[in-house]
């Protein structure tokens, strides 16, 4: 079968080839009856624009990439919705890229992003550093960072104060249940495992805990780290009577292990997590946890995000900080 040309759909419209351009464009006004003609035309014949030749032409793609590090971890469907119908308001789609924190894989999307010529990237890399985001900018693609970076780059980004949470989150922890409190987190060399376990250590410093007494686990961030993180931490002659979680995945392999040990928990030892997805209200018993609002964090880089697309906004970097907030249930 042939294909359906826009030749064809103009011969049987009864209008120009520059008028059926136009109606699917919108790079010219076009009265409505005419678009409706156009549009029957186009359906009954099975017509398609070529989006790749409109493309070319106008330079843009009206897509958008959002890149994350573990999409079974629930903050980020709910951060990617959120993103998403701020994109989608603004007349952009989405595409959504799972990276399971690997460089490699962060590269080839950024690589994709450069190829497709994609009009924006939304980027939470564990791996690529902000400085390895700036030639997109340089190649006109807007670029939206998540988690933070130098004061002086071109880059806008939105964050959590992850050291400021963790330490907020330990000191809770040390005051209800004294210094026999350990850590569990993952990946040091990702932001925000670094970072959690910065504010872990402050509030032990603050505490007066020597270091050569902190008890930190470097596993996973995810509940089979969690899992391990835990038996190790069971293992151990001397137990912590509590446990910080760098995010609430960890937190739910670690609450699956003490409870099989036949621990009560928070009785015997007590667990709070980071970020309050939404099963930490389902597990038994609820986690306590740090509050980090995905949906906030979604809509705040899709506004960013949308202003360097559409040009409402050409100025330098911008940086926000979006708040925490403690929320304490059974757990701990």
């Amino acid at each position: 079968m042939a294909r359906i040309t826009i030749e064809d759909v103009a011969s049987e419209a009864g209008v120009s080839v520059t008028t059926v351009s136009h109606v699917f464009s919108g790079n010219r006004p076009v009265s409505t009856e005419t678009q409706i003609i156009v549009r029957e035309v186009a359906t009954r014949l099975g017509y398609h624009p070529n989006a790749i030749a409109q493309s070319l032409r106008s330079q843009r793609t009206n897509t958008i990439m959002i890149v994350v590090p573990d999409i079974t971890n629930s903050f980020y469907p709910d951060y990617a919705r959120s993103l998403q119908d701020v994109a989608a308001e603004a007349g952009f789609h989405s595409l959504l890229c799972n990276t399971d924190a690997r460089e490699a894989e962060e590269l080839a999307f950024l690589d994709e992003a450069m190829s497709r010529r994609l009009d924006g990237v939304v980027f939470t890399g564990f791996r690529v550093p902000p400085s390895g985001l700036e030639p997109l900018v340089d190649a006109g693609i807007a670029v939206v960072c998540i988690g933070s970076v130098p004061t002086a780059s071109p880059l806008d980004s939105v964050r959590f104060d992850d050291r400021a949470a963790a330490a907020e989150a330990t000191g809770f922890i040390l005051e209800r249940y004294g210094h026999r409190v350990a850590l569990i987190y993952g990946d040091e060399e990702a932001p925000v495992g670094r970072e959690r376990r910065l504010g872990f250590e402050q509030a032990c410093r603050a505490a007066g805990i020597p270091r050569e007494d902190l008890v930190v686990v470097l596993e996973e961030f995810n509940r089979a780290g969690g899992r391990r993180g835990m038996a190790r931490l069971l293992a151990r002659p001397e137990r912590p009577r509590a446990v910080v979680c760098a995010n609430d995945m960890i937190a739910l392999g670690a609450v699956e292990v003490a409870r099989d040990a036949g621990m009560r928990i928070p009785e015997d030892i007590a667990i709070v997590g980071h970020d309050d997805v939404d099963v930490a209200t389902v597990v038994t018993p609820r986690l306590t946890t740090v509050r980090t609002d995905a949906r906030r964090l979604g809509a705040e880089a899709g506004a960013l995000l949308v202003s360097r697309m559409t040009g409402a906004y050409t100025g330098p970097g911008r940086h926000v900080t979006i708040p925490h907030e403690l929320i304490v249930r059974e757990s701990a």
